[in-house]
């Protein structure tokens, strides 16, 4: 068997090529020393106290400044409060399946209040749209429909969002909503 030139040739640029390759290569860290990656976890907004005393029944969630109250026979939680949202809920029922879901989501770092509305009345029936008041803030509200139906308020609060829905979207929930939101007030 005879090796032609060229093959030796083309044998010896990969080899060189692959020595010269591995010889550029960054060295890696040693094995006894540790790399350490930096978690991007939310920052949690402190709780503000409330200015008055709370009345039966009534929660306030310091990060928004609102005060609400619970109605008798339905549970309040409420998720840890950051720089990316501040959520709590009202909820009758098992909390994997609840019958009833009143939920609250605040944005503080978003300022897009009026697109919001806008892409809200998107999502929402034309026909239910109508404006809100909630604590004397104006914004909209109507029944979004879909696979996530739900009844929605939206009100623009210092040029932010604060949004409110109720699942499953049925009338007795959007009563039961209607009750709680006459209850909301803001410092």
């Amino acid at each position: 068997m005879k090796i032609r030139p060229l093959t030796i040739a083309a044998i010896f640029i990969i080899a060189f090529g692959g020595i010269y390759l591995y010889s550029q290569r960054k060295p890696s860290p040693p094995a006894n020393e540790s790399i350490t990656l930096q978690e991007n976890k939310p920052t949690n907004i402190p709780e503000l106290s409330p200015s008055r005393p709370l009345k039966e029944g009534e929660k306030f969630i310091g990060s928004i400044g609102v005060h609400v109250t619970v109605p008798e026979g339905m549970n309040f939680r409420q998720d840890p409060a950051t720089e990316y949202a501040v959520n709590f809920y009202i909820e009758s029922g098992p909390q994997e399946k609840p019958i009833y879901q009143f939920y609250a989501v605040y944005q503080p770092g978003s300022n897009m209040a009026e697109k919001g509305l806008e892409q809200a009345k998107k999502e929402m029936d034309p026909k239910t749209i109508k404006e809100a008041i909630v604590g004397g803030y104006k914004g909209i509200e109507g029944l979004v429909t879909g696979p996530k139906g739900r009844y929605h308020t939206m009100v623009v609060k210092d040029n932010k969002l604060i949004s409110f829905s109720t699942y499953p979207a049925i009338e007795e929930n959007r009563v039961i909503t209607e009750q709680i939101l006459s209850t909301i007030s803001f410092e």
